[in-house]
């Protein structure tokens, strides 16, 4: 499988609102990721979010994450 390059390219991604992803927490079609360190994923989280911390993001995500169709929402400050 070929990798895309998006050296010196910013892409461009969606926000959504907290209130909106407060809404949408049981959508099972839904993935939140927390790119924080574990230890303060462990401390505390989105209730069914992943960690997938910042540092093993490159390593990890394809095993973490096998659907390429997903929706995710990606998260790396806490829920308040």
């Amino acid at each position: 499988m070929a990798e895309v390059s998006l050296a010196g390219k910013q892409p461009e991604f969606p926000e959504i609102s907290r209130d909106e992803l407060a809404r949408r927490l049981g959508d099972p079609s839904l993935v939140i990721v927390d790119v924080l360190p574990r230890d303060s994923y462990e401390a505390a989280h989105i209730a069914g979010a992943i960690n997938l911390p910042l540092a093993e993001l490159r390593e990890r995500a394809r095993e973490a994450l096998p659907n390429r169709h997903a929706e995710i929402i990606v998260y790396c400050a806490k829920f308040t």
